[in-house]
């Protein structure tokens, strides 16, 4: 058994009008213009899957762009009436007139009727997470110590649950990963459905808080 790939695959040629955008949107971000970049991310992701939400969030790693497109990204995620995701999910701090160094909080708290299920959910998920890439492909778990070994793509130094929030908690040193972050929410989901969890609210909590 290989990889197993949660990503979707890339825009076909169908899609060239929002992967020009998509480009463009890359050139102005290493021009600094940030206004010009957004109005062409936007024109991109009109009428595209949540796929180049997540490409933009990429994209814009290391700039003051972010945080902006890291909550569109995440939000994305979520199912109306279900599991719905936070916009402040797993963000990112930094930059802005401060300069501050830009780093990824990495906690998914849960907000449900039933916190036991939760934190069971969140106990099983625990295991899954450790397992997943920076690229956001989750290893077998049977298989995860050697392909991590063959690898140079990170993944979470550790990761624990706290059942007094509930909320589980990645060691990443602050490094950002959208795709590792939107693995993560859909483990999470998947592990809450699984615990018979239909509805609930995904969150981070603020720093303050932590």
């Amino acid at each position: 058994m290989g990889l197993v790939d949660t990503t979707d695959s890339f825009p076909s040629a169908a899609d060239q009008p929002a992967e020009i955008a998509f480009t463009r949107g890359c050139q102005a971000l290493k021009s600094w213009d940030w206004d010009h970049a957004r109005s062409l991310f936007e024109e991109a992701v009109r009428g595209s899957g949540p796929q180049m939400l997540w490409r933009v969030a990429e994209a814009c790693l290391e700039t003051d762009e972010s945080a902006f497109w890291m909550s569109r990204a995440v939000v994305s995620e979520s199912e109306p009436d279900g599991i719905t995701v936070d916009p402040g999910v797993l963000p990112i701090h930094g930059g802005g007139e401060g300069g501050d160094m830009f780093q990824q909080h990495w906690e998914i708290a849960v907000e449900s009727t039933d916190p036991a299920r939760a934190v069971a959910a969140l106990s099983a998920a625990e295991h899954r997470l450790g397992c997943v890439l920076e690229d956001g492909r989750e290893l077998p778990q049977e298989e995860a110590l050697d392909l991590m070994a063959d690898t140079d793509l990170y993944s979470p130094n550790y990761v624990a649950v706290d059942d007094t929030v509930p909320r589980v908690f990645m060691d990443c040193k602050g490094g950002m990963y959208p795709h590792m972050a939107r693995t993560a929410l859909r483990i999470v989901a998947e592990e809450l459905r699984k615990a018979g969890i239909r509805q609930a609210h995904l969150y981070t909590r603020s720093a303050s808080h932590t």
